[in-house]
């Protein structure tokens, strides 16, 4: 006879707040005050004698592990759905873990992609969407009962860079299962309406409360930045109070992976160390995957132990130039915000900002800091407070960033602290973004420092000429020199002049190559703007800079 489990009377009340991001899930949960990582038990009832290695394998493979990976450190958990042994069930009525389930991916695992294996979760594949936060609320709500929790209060984050038609259909999955869960498991769960500004916020904030409370940092005048694998969430503060917040689709995919994705020959050669194999082609959707596992898994040790080793390295001098170019970028972006901020009399000094800086990442910053540690010694600190500088136009006061303590856990912790009283958390009057270059939509001109405030109906969007991305490129490589920079080299014969200078070949052949890329992802914005994610021109055109110049170092170092 199976022993009955033990009775309990739920008697206590848990905040839990849930980053979904891109590439991984984090969970935190205040009791008592106090905030700290969900912890993940086995909460399995074994009614039957079965060799490990077979228990071991169907559990990880159809049903859920006796302990999720990393054992030491399991969060957060890899945004990865698998419904391998999936039910008939039709469309809409799926159930959590018998048609999908949280999946906990091992380095190397795959060579292909298995058909059951969904990524993209956050920004596509909506009914699977659904299956992987209906079953990590059932996770987190069969824990809370073990620990005799009576009631939930949900605390969620979504990044502005989310359509209102994203965060209505985010913020609707959300109440409509922590409904079902109400009804299955006896737990008081309240779920925040989408107009809760408070337990339904934006990244931007939540890490903005993270590092005013967890880390203990001012916000006096302060720039935060949340790095996650599809996102950057930014927000800019004064005296405690928000000014300006935004979401960029500029983050570890268009900043790294997609660089390595492009040359796994270098892959192969210096990180993975012959074993190409264990990377998949970018195409077939498990490169990013398989990466984020490598970086979880060995990526500290490599920028400890090996980083040094490649420094005189042509093709790794070379990746690190475009990491370089895709940081420098985003800085200069926010320096652009400043200085509208400050001509619309939002933003009160005429000053760059400290950073601070978080998110999975901005791990980043490490690949560039020589020892692969970053800190405030580290010369990048220089090339990144100047392109603030150049970006607002406001002296170079030499501002140093900050590279958080906890990278990946910020949002998640951020959801469930309160100690800071914030301003402007809860304001209602969203914040458009800024453009940073000048743009038409359905043949209007449109300058470079307005707001990004579509009509009803976008019909034609288009960029006739990247000035203000040229003007960052010549700042950026002047800036190299000038800083004297060591560990990152100006791009080799582009030549530094007026914007836009056609006395190179290189540079007319760079910009043609750039605004073509460009014009290919312009062509896909039109509809109704309720259902477009809009994205700064600047920033468009930043990221086809980079895949430009992504191709052109693979084709260099794979012939």
């Amino acid at each position: 006879m199976l022993k009955s489990p033990e009775e309990i009377q739920p008697s206590t009340s848990w905040i839990v707040g849930v980053d979904f991001g891109t590439s991984f899930t984090n969970i935190y949960v205040n009791r008592n005050g106090i905030a700290e990582p969900l912890q993940l038990e086995n909460l399995h009832l074994k009614v039957t004698e079965i060799p490990r290695d077979t228990r071991i394998t169907v559990l990880f493979e159809y049903f859920i592990p006796e302990n999720f990976i990393p054992a030491d450190k399991p969060l957060p958990l890899s945004s990865v759905l698998t419904t391998r042994g999936k039910t008939s069930a039709s469309q809409g009525k799926e159930r959590p873990i018998f048609d999908g389930r949280i999946y906990i991916p091992s380095y190397g695992r795959f060579g292909t992609r298995p058909p059951w294996i969904e990524t993209d979760l956050k920004w596509e594949n909506f009914s699977l969407n659904q299956l992987f936060l209906k079953h990590l609320a059932l996770h987190i709500s069969a824990i809370a009962a073990k620990n005799r929790v009576a009631e939930i209060q949900w605390s969620l984050s979504f990044p502005s860079a989310f359509s209102r038609s994203d965060k209505n259909k985010y913020g609707r999955t959300w109440q409509n299962l922590t409904q079902e869960l109400q009804a299955s498991t006896g737990i008081n769960h309240i779920c925040p309406e989408i107009d809760d500004l408070d337990k339904f916020r934006t990244e931007s904030l939540a890490i903005a409360q993270y590092f005013a409370d967890y880390e203990g940092h001012d916000l006096v005048n302060t720039t935060c930045i949340d790095v996650g694998g599809g996102t950057s969430d930014i927000s800019i503060w004064e005296e405690n109070r928000l000014v300006h917040q935004c979401s960029v689709q500029l983050a570890g995919r268009d900043l790294f992976s997609q660089f390595l994705g492009l040359n796994l020959k270098f892959m192969s050669k210096i990180l993975s160390e012959g074993k190409v194999s264990e990377f998949s082609g970018s195409k077939d959707g498990l490169f990013d995957l398989n990466l984020n596992i490598w970086l979880r898994s060995n990526g500290d040790y490599w920028l400890r132990n090996k980083r040094n080793l490649m420094e005189e390295n042509p093709e790794f001098q070379g990746l690190i130039k475009l990491i370089a170019i895709g940081m420098a970028g985003l800085y200069y972006y926010i320096g652009i915000l400043l200085k509208v901020l400050y001509e619309e009399g939002k933003y009160n000094r005429k000053e760059i900002t400290p950073v601070y800086i978080g998110g999975n990442g901005s791990q980043l910053l490490n690949w560039l800091a020589e020892g692969g540690r970053f800190d405030r010694h580290s010369e990048v600190n220089l090339l990144l407070s100047r392109m603030l500088s150049k970006g607002s136009g406001f002296e170079d006061t030499e501002e140093v960033t900050r590279l958080t303590n906890n990278p990946k856990h910020e949002v998640a912790c951020g959801l469930v602290l309160n100690e800071s009283k914030l301003e402007g958390l809860t304001r209602k009057v969203k914040d458009l973004p800024i453009a940073g270059e000048a743009y038409e939509v359905n043949g209007i001109p449109i300058s470079y420092s307005s707001r990004l405030d579509f009509e009803d109906e976008v019909e034609d969007f288009k960029v006739p000429q990247l000035v203000q991305l040229s003007k960052f490129l010549s700042d950026f490589n002047l800036a190299l020199k000038e800083l004297e920079i060591e560990g990152i080299q100006p791009m080799e014969s582009y030549k530094v002049g007026k914007v836009l200078d056609r006395g190179s070949n290189q540079n007319d052949k760079l910009w043609r190559d750039t605004n073509r890329e460009l014009t290919n992802v312009l062509l896909k914005i039109k509809g109704k703007s309720d259902n477009i994610r809009v994205e700064p021109p600047f920033i468009l055109g930043l990221k086809a800079l980079l895949r430009v110049l992504g191709k052109e170092w693979a084709e260099k170092w794979q012939k």
